[in-house]
């Protein structure tokens, strides 16, 4: 569980971000935080995994017992910054030698990661000739190979094309299940709320306008009004499989919902 208590922050006398901001975060569910531009998804993300502290209040991170330690991975749009060594294993390797990783089990989680990620086999590829998409894989490589148990994803497919997408969110959605990682993601996109657990919509003050479900968000008052600039029933529909899509699209028309 990551609790944040009264926390507050601002960059300037008169750029406050959050102030005594409450918010839950459970363990082993994926968690979008989504809102306006400007809101504070990117400072909540920061808050979290430590790059910025807090002014006031405090954030406490628990997981369950029977995972060692606490390691967050953060994953943002802008993958180049991320991404520091000269080949793939090098890059990978990079962050387990920053936490004193033994040899001999830094080979053995380069292994399991790059197969992990679907980069088995580019070990020795020089990172600057690989795809986006591939870019995005290193990144996540490198956290799970630090044994990062928090995935934050700030805007992390936001460079990507809707295919390369899609194949990253499904991947760390079967990486979230079988690992049992947290993942935190920071979006504006509606789509992307396909894959979530539990969804916090943060108003344009930076505070919290829903916390719930994706089923009650999708039947929210916030959610009408977020839909509806972002392509209103086309971009609700995208949350559906296509199998299902006519059907879902009669039942809105009956329900007479107002997100067009």
């Amino acid at each position: 569980m990551i609790q944040l208590k009264n926390v507050s922050f601002q960059y300037g006398p008169e750029q406050q971000v959050f102030s005594r901001l409450n918010l839950a975060i459970h363990d082993s569910f994926w968690t979008v935080i989504s809102g306006p531009d400007g809101c504070g998804k990117t400072t909540l993300g920061k808050l979290i995994k430590g790059l910025l502290k807090p002014q006031s209040g405090f954030i406490s991170i628990k997981l369950p017992q029977e995972i060692e330690g606490v390691r967050i991975g953060y994953i943002s749009g802008d993958y180049s910054t991320s991404i520091v060594g000269i080949t793939v294993a090098n890059d990978i390797c990079f962050g387990m030698e920053n936490i004193r990783t033994p040899q001999t089990e830094m080979q053995n989680r380069l292994e399991e990661v790059v197969a992990a990620v679907g980069l088995d086999g580019y070990e020795n590829r020089l990172t600057t000739t690989l795809s986006g998409g591939e870019r995005q894989k290193l990144a996540l490589a490198g956290v799970l190979a630090m044994k990062a148990r928090i995935l934050i994803l700030d805007e992390a497919f936001s460079m990507l094309d809707w295919i390369s997408r899609k194949r990253l969110r499904s991947l760390i959605q079967n990486l979230k299940d079988q690992l049992k990682l947290t993942v935190i993601e920071m979006t504006n996109q509606a789509t992307d709320i396909k894959t979530a657990d539990m969804i916090v919509f943060i108003g344009p003050t930076g505070v919290p306008q829903f916390e719930g479900t994706r089923e009650k968000f999708l039947y929210s008052e916030t959610a009408q009004h977020w839909i509806a600039p972002q392509g209103g029933i086309t971009s609700l529909l995208g949350l559906f499989p296509v199998e299902i899509v006519d059907e879902v699209q009669r039942l809105l028309e009956q329900l007479n919902v107002d997100i067009k």
